[in-house]
């Protein structure tokens, strides 16, 4: 029985289909949820093969849909017994089978109850269903009904949804690059056979050469676009509110990983212990994990800022060793409520950032500076402030309700200040009442030496900033960073030895000492703890945070401006902040009525991260960003324009028209070149590529007179460059055609005969001429 003419077999194009499916296997297995995901590999290539073969047969649907079900069965069946561990004793298949269904039973019951399922089996089953559907379904439609589109989009999607469900710091990103450009070359192949059984139906001439030249350019131009959507900046908006979108999209769901209590999760950093509480003992030891804590999307008016800090708590008393909040007040929030009551500032301005998790349970909202919303439901920490009889906020901390999940997403609109230097000497020191108050406590054994030394470091400032940088200058200049710290059994201060014995430690104590040295010169100072910028990318708006960016530092008050960073510890690079500001500016924060805060609009979102408010402000590196991006999009851009223009716009007149109009005007006689060019310029363009015939037969030794006709020319170059006889039968037989036929010739036809004849003239002459070859007889 012949094959139906509807069937759509191509090895190459089954080939592309098998790497696609291959490739969205392959990124569940990078997973390593469970063991045993090799064997939802193996379905999905057998659901492909019995996909293409069904597609290929000449079978019925019903049949098609009967032996589907009947090949999945036992693909099935095989591979999950191969799954199975079995004792070498139990080789009858019956009893196998009798395992096999016994355990997939116990689950199936254990997962529709909703107890913890501890058995794998049935992950790998529900894993291998969707797997399996895809390899046949693709198959089937492109073999089938050729169906391109429809063959790649299901192992796509399924690609796209594992990657969305599995967080971690590594970049799998490169397979769907691969995946796209595979991609693009199966539809390309695809459009080129139904259009060449198109053109046979239609007893259209193609050449044999037209497989290779669309084949060659597809992959070019897919290159091309793949390494074009690489290099393209990522939009913020987009992936923060894709993701915040799917997770709402499905709801607030079980977790898969309290389903299946054996998902092998990827290590996720647990947070500091001390974070994720009230109460922070100095510690021994520093963090130095590598794992990500999370993802911050930042404006680019940020920039601005000397250093970003991501805070989580703020401790006010130090008592026996130990940093402590003091008895605060709890109120719960929702985003509809607006923004907290905070004591205001003039000199700040209000920035929207947003956070992208990868900690697993992690209840700690983190925020740029002073937090002034957040579109997470929270509890805030606090202490009630009184300010001309307005009763305000002092937030030590914001926790999250309920826990933030890898992949969670929650925006933050904080107040950031960038003060000069000079601006800070000039903040005077009419500290508020709840400032002084609250944040000049000392323990009452405090010790004697450190505030000697304070006030030996300060003695030759008169500022508030000039004796707080003082000091910080001098814990980096005199303490030696180190991550692992050691005291001996008859240590009493702990804050003694690190700063008179040891001379050693981390941020806890460099950050410790600097903020009890300032309150005992009377400069309000507080100890922040959270994690430090972390690593910028390279269009200097996204934020990679990480445990070992785990870190504590002080804030210094000061009238105007609020709570200040500064820097101390001696492996973090100091904060370098302006001298003396060019333009003062007012930096204002942005009413949140105005912004359409709490609700979640895109247009606030947008404009947190394309304000331009003060362009002098951009930095050097956003100025070469824009260089190396902007210029070769512009050149691009002028170039494409520059086609346009001439297709659309040409003007009827040459410019070697014109030229040779000047020069006979002036007596002047025309050089043999420019009649020769604009000869060639005017002729029609088929007539410009039979040319080729005549360079080559010039380039050759074989040049013809003019009365030579075009068949002649045609006949001896055959003979002289038999490598390009097709071509030239091709390019002679469209010429003809032009002249003499009312179907005129293919112009596209005779440009790739021409180029192909070029090539090869120019390969012969390398070998007569360059390489020594004797000359063809």
């Amino acid at each position: 029985m012949e094959k139906s003419p509807s069937r759509w077999w191509d090895l190459p194009s089954a080939f592309f289909l098998f790497a696609l499916v291959l490739l969205a296997s392959w990124r569940l297995e990078a997973t390593n949820w469970v063991d045993g995901l090799n064997h939802v590999r193996t379905v999905a290539v057998l659901g492909l093969l019995t996909g293409l073969a069904l597609g290929k047969s000449l079978f019925q649907r019903r049949t098609v849909i009967l032996l589907a079900i009947g090949y999945m069965v036992v693909f099935f069946i095989w591979q999950l017994l191969g799954f199975i561990d079995f004792p070498r004793d139990q080789n009858y298949l019956g009893d196998q089978l009798l395992i096999l269904s016994g355990r997939l039973w116990v689950s199936l019951r254990d997962y529709v109850t909703g107890i913890p399922v501890s058995d794998p089996l049935l992950f790998i089953a529900m894993l291998s269903i969707p797997y399996w559907f895809v390899g046949i379904f693709s198959g089937y439609q492109l073999v089938r009904h050729a169906k391109t589109l429809i063959s790649i989009l299901p192992s796509g999607i399924l690609m796209l949804i594992i990657h969305l469900n599995h967080y971690t710091q590594t970049d799998y990103t490169w397979l769907f690059a691969i995946y796209v450009f595979m991609a693009l070359i199966l539809m390309s192949r695809q459009k080129f056979l139904l259009d060449r059984s198109r053109w046979q139906q239609e007893r259209v001439l193609v050449s044999s050469e037209s497989s290779l030249d669309i084949n060659n350019t597809t992959m070019i131009v897919a290159a091309v676009v793949i390494v074009a959507a690489w290099m393209i900046p990522l939009s913020l908006p987009l992936t923060a509110q894709a993701r915040e979108a799917w997770r709402e999209w499905f709801g607030e769901r079980q977790q898969a990983d309290e389903v299946f209590t054996f998902l092998n999760r990827e290590p996720v950093p647990a947070a500091p212990t001390n974070l994720l509480q009230t109460e922070l003992t100095l510690g021994t030891e520093a963090s130095q994990g590598t794992l990500v804590e999370f993802l911050v999307y930042a404006p680019a008016a940020s920039r601005t800022v000397p250093r970003m800090y991501w805070r989580g708590y703020v401790y006010d008393v130090f008592e026996d060793g130990r940093w402590q909040i003091s008895e605060t007040d709890r109120v719960s929030f929702v985003p509809q409520d607006g923004e907290f009551d905070l004591p205001r500032w003039s000199q700040r301005r209000s920035l929207t950032f947003t956070f992208d998790m990868y900690e697993k349970g992690q209840r700690v909202i983190y925020t740029p500076s002073q937090p002034l919303w957040t579109n997470y439901t929270a509890n805030i920490l606090y202490h009630a402030v009184s300010v001309e009889d307005d009763e305000l906020v002092d937030i030590m901390a914001l926790q999250a309700t309920p826990a933030l999940l890898p992949g969670d997403v929650y925006r933050v609109t904080s107040l950031l200040a960038d003060p000069a230097i000079a601006e800070l000497q000039e903040a005077g020191e009419e500290y508020p009442d709840w400032v002084l108050e609250r944040y000049l406590q000392l323990p009452d054994d405090f010790s004697p030496r450190i505030r000697e030394l304070a006030l030996e470091i300060t003695s030759e400032h008169e500022t508030p900033y000039d004796k707080a940088a003082a000091i910080t200058e001098w814990l980096r200049s005199e303490i030696e960073y180190t991550p692992v710290m050691s005291f001996p059994q008859e240590t009493v201060d702990v804050l003694e030895y690190f700063l008179f014995e040891s001379k050693q430690g981390f941020c806890n104590y460099y950050a410790s000492a600097e903020v009890l040295m300032l309150r005992s010169i009377g400069i309000p100072a507080r100890l922040a703890v959270g994690f430090s910028q972390g690593e910028l990318d390279l269009q200097n708006t996204l934020y990679t945070v990480r445990e070992r960016d785990y870190h504590a530092w002080p804030e210094v008050y000061f009238p105007d401006y609020g709570w200040v960073e500064f820097e101390p510890t001696g492996n973090q690079e100091p904060i370098e902040r302006q001298q003396v500001r060019a333009d003062r500016v007012v930096l204002t924060p942005t009413p949140l009525a105005e912004s359409n805060i709490p609700g979640l609009l895109d247009e606030e979102l947008e404009s947190a991260f394309t304000d331009t408010d003060d362009t002098n402000q951009i930095t050097a590196q956003t100025r070469s960003l824009i260089l190396q991006i902007g210029i070769p999009i512009g050149v691009i851009l002028l170039v494409a324009l520059a086609f346009f223009l001439k297709k659309r716009y040409a003007p009827t007149f040459k410019a070697t028209t014109a030229l040779k109009t000047a020069i006979e005007r002036n007596g002047w006689n025309v050089p043999v070149w420019l009649t020769n060019w604009l000869s060639w310029s005017t002729a029609p363009p088929i007539e410009r590529h039979f040319q080729s015939i005549n360079l080559s037969l010039r380039w050759m030794g074989k040049p013809q007179p003019v009365h030579i006709t075009a068949a002649e020319r045609a006949a001896l170059l055959q003979t002289l460059l038999p490598s390009a006889a097709e071509s030239i039968g091709i390019l002679l037989r469209e010429h003809q055609s032009s002249l003499f036929s009312p179907r005129g010739g293919d112009e596209v036809l005779t440009r790739r005969a021409s180029r192909h004849i070029i090539n090869q003239t120019l390969a012969n002459r390398i070998k007569i001429g360059i390489l020594g070859y004797n000359k063809e007889t």
